[in-house]
């Protein structure tokens, strides 16, 4: 079980071992019954959501917490490769089994959002309500923007506190803002003041964060056990968005069935930027479902259909995406990040960054060898299961927008892209046994 410490009457709990020890710097705000879940994002410290915290702790029916994730802020950053969203998922479930709530409404942006859709397939009976902003499922379409991507790196090589701000609006905010005056000087000064004050951030957390992003992914079999769980979900996309793209919320509108609120000229801090509307729709979300019926998790006339799509590699483009482009992306920005970081270092910091280095590019290569090889076992599966027993996906396919094409014959038995095709096989093998043969060579 979670253990409460405290430092200058700031909060933590400390999780188990199992959780790495982690030390998780929480925030509550209000008393109330209504239980409210913020989960904040990349790098970035859960004190960001003050724009709706200050608004929901003087509402006396609302009690709400927000935290810092581990890696960020004044959580701890622990040397380990459990820096994934589904781990930060579990930390978010161990924090509210300490706060001892049994039911919650879930806000997650960003990131958080990412962990927040993790935490709905690990604990669908606690959660009332999920709200997503500015956030994906991973995949082709997580892939953020070149214009986003720019920005992140900047935000990792600048050192200068005034460049790091100009960044940061150009990153989150949208032109309409950043053109008037009057906000763009109260954002700059909002910023300003976060950078002078902030916990600096461990190398491990950074590097965490970044890779837990770039291994995120959510299958269109998850996102239909989410659509029928038993709670509703809300959308929320800026469209200035330079982090996330917007095609992102119109696949979850359509997959997840739910309400999509596009804020017209906002970028990705659509809490900071929108706080108004963003806090008007989710009290309105959150009033119109307090109550939970305990119903089945997934329709009985799903299950079957779902365990089909669960089988299924999901896309030719998903395995690609995963064991060829999604490694040498990961080899790229680690080496990217490597020489960018490494001026004005001392030697032991050098080492602390070579040797991280190091240990992502053989985490890259492993992860690459084990996809393959998961990819083709459930490829054979799904064969074996359809043929079984002979099923058409229609169901499926047209109330979970999986924009498959389905099978003509059963032979196959399965959608049209999710079969496994060698080549990829080959070429992952390839190149991950060209990274791991490099690797090695480092320690000969």
């Amino acid at each position: 079980m979670p253990n409460e410490t405290s430092s200058n009457n700031m909060p933590y709990v400390t999780l188990p071992v199992s959780h790495q020890s982690v030390n998780l710097y929480y925030e509550l705000h209000g008393s109330g019954h209504i239980k409210v879940l913020f989960i904040m994002g990349l790098r970035t410290e859960g004190q960001a959501w003050k724009y709706q915290t200050d608004v929901f702790r003087e509402k006396l029916n609302y009690q709400c917490v927000s935290y810092d994730n581990r890696g960020c802020g004044r959580s701890s950053s622990p040397f380990t490769l459990e820096y994934t969203t589904v781990q930060m998922a579990k930390d978010a479930l161990e924090l509210i089994d300490h706060l001892g709530w049994s039911q919650c409404h879930v806000v997650g942006i960003s990131m958080g959002g990412m962990i927040a859709l993790e935490f709905a397939l690990l604990a669908h009976r606690r959660i009332l309500s999920l709200t997503l902003m500015a956030t994906h499922a991973g995949g082709l379409l997580g892939q953020a923007p070149w214009t986003g991507i720019y920005h992140i790196m900047q935000s990792l090589i600048i050192r200068n506190d005034d460049q790091l701000v100009k960044n940061a609006l150009q990153m989150l905010y949208g032109q309409k803002t950043l053109s008037d005056p009057v906000k763009h000087q109260f954002f700059y000064d909002y910023h300003h003041e976060r950078y002078k004050t902030r916990v600096p951030l461990a190398l491990t957390g950074i590097f965490g964060h970044i890779f837990a992003v770039q291994r995120h992914y959510i299958s269109y079999a998850d996102l239909l056990k989410i659509r029928y769980s038993n709670f509703p979900c809300l959308v929320m996309v800026g469209t200035e968005d330079r982090l996330v793209r917007e095609t992102n919320s119109y696949m979850f509108q359509r997959t997840l069935g739910c309400r999509l609120v596009k804020l017209e000229h906002a970028g990705h801090d659509l809490g900071g930027e929108c706080a108004e509307q963003v806090n008007q729709e989710l009290l309105a979300f959150f009033e119109s479902n307090n109550v939970k019926d305990d119903v089945e998790h997934i329709s009985t006339g799903y299950t079957a259909e779902v365990q089909a799509l669960e089988l299924c590699c999901q896309h030719r483009t998903h395995c690609f995406i995963y064991n060829l482009v999604g490694f040498i992306k990961g080899l790229f920005l680690g080496l990217l990040l490597y020489c960018a970081l490494t001026t004005g270092l001392t030697n032991n910091e050098l080492m602390g960054i070579h040797l991280c280095t190091r240990c992502m590019v053989l985490i890259g290569c492993l992860n690459g060898l084990h996809r393959s090889i998961v990819c083709v076992f459930n490829a054979y599966r799904a064969r074996r299961f359809v043929r079984k027993n002979r099923l058409i996906l229609e169901r499926a396919v047209n109330h979970g927008g999986a924009e498959t094409t389905l099978p003509s014959r059963f032979k196959n038995g399965i959608p049209k892209g999710c079969g496994f095709e060698f080549p990829i096989l080959s070429l992952s093998f390839t190149v991950c046994l060209i990274g791991l043969a490099w690797w090695t060579r480092q320690y000969d």
